[in-house]
């Protein structure tokens, strides 16, 4: 049976029960992701605009858009041991962490405090990432996965909107990241509602994963496919859309067209992941928008691109990520860091190669490259399906 049709099961084969301490995670666990949802969704914009200030080339700032890449690495190394004193404690350094970075990416003025703030989003962002699939584990890993990564792409969509009005009415394009160290004081406080550390923690941490690396390796790949798609837009989406000739301001509010396609897709994403083979269905849709966005010589046409683009990979995160937590076997801590791991590694380097290619050939040609990626996927989500694999 298809694995996006079934309800994956808990990771490490434990109990298939969803727990009360679960359902209350959803909470924190939805407004940490939205807030990494916002801060994800701003850079793209962020690029565009300190490219102007500084007077350098947008792909000379690729850095900016590994930030985030970079801190899931990092959490992907500290992950099994930071678990150990339990989700609330990460949640909360996570917390400080994304809240001050943004709040510095806003008053820098210098390359140092630029560079220092942007670190700290990309740890806070990651160390959220690294909490959530294991306070989400279960027989229904992926449609909850699915509607706590909706609430983020629906946050997401506003980030473009308001960095590219505050930008045309003179306030300043980084101004609207203010907004993110406030909901992490509103998510402190939520986050003390749960438990201080899980008393089972230490005992999986002492066990041996069983899990077979072959089919850990596959699916782990498959992760690392959904994401690199999905951050080549969100990094140089609202740059494709200036090299069409669209203001940066303009461009940064017609560039929320791929956040719109990726909160319909998510928001629909429990319906249809149940109804249809969405990794197939998802691919197929997100290479069509791939397309139009290099073919299309107008902006309007790359704004819909973005948009099918968007739709189409919403649900392929969701998915592979539950599917990797799901394999039997592995243990929920390594999963989650190999979770961030797979992200990170995403997140650094398709970003920056397509960046390579955009130095080289032409920004629009670059977006070829999620076409392969895809296929790849797709191959690599066919071999995880077969019989005994």
């Amino acid at each position: 049976m298809e694995q996006e049709r079934t309800q994956p099961g808990t990771p490490g084969g434990g109990s298939a029960l969803v727990t009360p301490a679960q359902v209350g995670a959803e909470l924190p666990v939805a407004l940490g992701i939205a807030n990494v949802g916002f801060y994800v969704a701003s850079i793209g914009v962020v690029l565009v605009v300190l490219a102007g200030d500084l007077g350098i080339a947008p792909e000379r700032l690729s850095w900016l858009g590994s930030a985030f890449g970079y801190g899931l690495i990092v959490m992907a190394v500290a992950g099994p041991f930071a678990l150990r004193a339990g989700e609330r404690l990460v949640l909360t350094v996570s917390a400080v962490m994304l809240g001050v970075g943004s709040l510095l990416v806003v008053i820098a003025r210098g390359e140092l405090a630029l560079y220092s703030g942007a670190m700290l989003q990309g740890l806070g962002a990651a160390g959220m990432v690294l909490v959530a699939p294991g306070l989400l584990h279960g027989p229904d890993a992926a449609i909850r996965l699915t509607r706590v990564n909706a609430v983020a792409s629906v946050v997401a969509v506003s980030a473009p909107i308001l960095l590219g009005l505050a930008a045309t009415v003179g306030l300043g394009a980084r101004v609207p990241l203010l907004l993110i160290p406030v909901s992490m004081v509103v998510l402190i406080v939520v986050t003390r509602r749960l438990p201080a550390g899980d008393p089972h923690a230490a005992a999986r941490a002492k066990g041996r994963s069983t899990a077979s690396w072959p089919q850990t390796l596959r699916r782990w790949l498959a992760l690392v496919c959904s994401v690199s798609v999905e951050f080549a837009f969100v990094v140089w989406g609202v740059a494709r859309l200036t090299a069409a000739g669209l203001e940066p301001g303009l461009a940064a509010v017609v560039g929320a067209s791929f956040q719109v396609g990726m909160a319909l897709g998510r928001v629909a994403g429990p319906r249809l992941i149940t109804r249809l083979p969405m990794v197939l269905v998802g691919s197929l849709v997100a290479a069509g928008g791939s397309l139009l966005v290099v073919l299309a010589s107008v902006w309007p046409l790359v704004g819909l691109g973005e948009m099918l683009a968007g739709f189409g990979v919403a649900t392929l995160y969701p998915l592979t990520l539950a599917a990797l937590m799901a394999t039997p076997g592995l243990r929920p801590e390594l999963g989650a860091s190999l979770g961030a791991l797979a992200s990170g590694t995403a997140i650094t380097l398709a970003p920056a190669a397509l960046a390579g290619l955009a130095l080289v050939m032409d920004l629009r040609v670059a977006f070829l490259v999620p076409l392969p990626i895809l296929t790849v996927l797709l191959l690599l989500h066919y071999e995880r399906r077969r019989p005994g694999a």
